[in-house]
């Protein structure tokens, strides 16, 4: 039995109830403050009475009725759903409010060194290498795919959740503040309003904490990608190449250019991101302008060309005009 996977398992579980339970609890306490049920909230947590109560009330509705265990598995289920949807719409909302942040793809982040390299290896067999030099070529770039896979795998999951957690602090944020307005011009929360004023500062840190998290982890995943990538073409060029050609692969592995490992943006739904939209959107103008000037220069020349037709039609009609007119003064 895998002890250690079925402790990952179980680790994976709890963040997974316990997120959807925060989501969903601060959800329903936030519009619990809207709805008059009497004394149904004291400070952070509802009143005990009025809880023994209600559930000893649906204790004995389920006597009555002969409810099975069925039907209470189901309304637990049904329970949980609802704990669920709420954190996905939250976690959907918080995908598209700005600003996202897209990450550095781990291809992009290792460009500037494999293809140099590349260059310089395959310069080193010089115009005599054989099919198999190139098939371990193919073979090396294969595994260079391989050791990025592994990184971005390695990274995935925390990244995945730090990313998760921002986007439902930006919905926080709008969510607490669309409350906090709501019940200052309607008067109708009957909760305290600075718990209120409390979410929105808690939603605020939560979401630039995270979103630090997010560069420190994107970081640290594309400085490992790169130390792998550059060492496994320090050793294949120790086998590969000449010594000159080490030297120009160890210089060509040398970072090019300051990475940024993550950036924010703007994004567009079913698109993608607002930077991809406005680009899109200007190539479309500039090939209609294009189109508009090319059609212009045509009907200009078009119209410079109508007055020189007409000269040479007639000239062509006085030229033919005197043979075919009868001789008035002969006759």
């Amino acid at each position: 039995m895998d002890v250690e996977g079925l402790l990952q398992s179980v680790i994976r579980f709890s963040n997974f109830m316990t997120s959807r339970l925060v989501v969903s609890g601060v959800v329903f306490y936030v519009i619990s403050g809207f709805t008059d049920i009497g004394s149904s909230t004291e400070g952070f947590l509802p009143d005990a009475d009025l809880l023994n109560q209600v559930v000893q009330n649906y204790q004995t509705i389920f006597d009555v009725l002969g409810v099975s265990d069925f039907a209470l598995l189901l309304i637990f289920f049904l329970f949980l759903t609802t704990i669920h949807l709420l954190y996905v719409i939250f976690n959907r909302i918080g995908e598209y409010l700005p600003p996202a942040i897209i990450p550095l793809s781990g291809w992009e982040a290792i460009d500037d060194v494999t293809l140099t390299a590349f260059d310089i290896l395959r310069e080193a067999r010089g115009e005599e290498h054989t099919d198999e030099e190139n098939q371990r070529l193919y073979e090396f770039k294969k595994k260079l795919r391989e050791i990025e896979q592994t990184t971005e795998a390695k990274y995935h999951n925390e990244i995945e959740g730090v990313s998760a957690a921002f986007r439902i602090a930006k919905t926080f944020i709008l969510f607490s503040l669309c409350a906090w307005l709501y019940a200052l011009l309607s008067g109708r929360y009957t909760g305290d309003m600075s718990i209120l004023l409390a979410i929105l500062g808690l939603s605020v840190l939560t979401a630039l904490y995270t979103a630090f998290a997010i560069f420190r982890a994107n970081y640290e995943r594309t400085g490992l990608l790169r130390q792998e990538v550059i060492g496994q073409f320090l050793e294949f060029a120790r086998i590969w190449a000449p010594s000159g050609y080490q030297q120009r692969v160890e210089a060509a592995c040398a970072p090019s250019r300051d990475l940024k490992p993550a950036h924010f943006a703007v994004i567009v739904p079913v698109y993608g991101t607002l930077d991809e939209l406005v680009g899109d959107v200007r190539r479309w103008r500039d090939k209609r302008l294009r189109r508009q000037a090319g059609r212009a220069a045509i009907q200009s020349a078009a119209l410079s060309q109508a007055p020189l037709a007409a000269i040479l039609t007639q000239k062509a009609s006085d030229e033919v005009a005197p043979t075919g007119e009868p001789n008035v003064q002969g006759h």
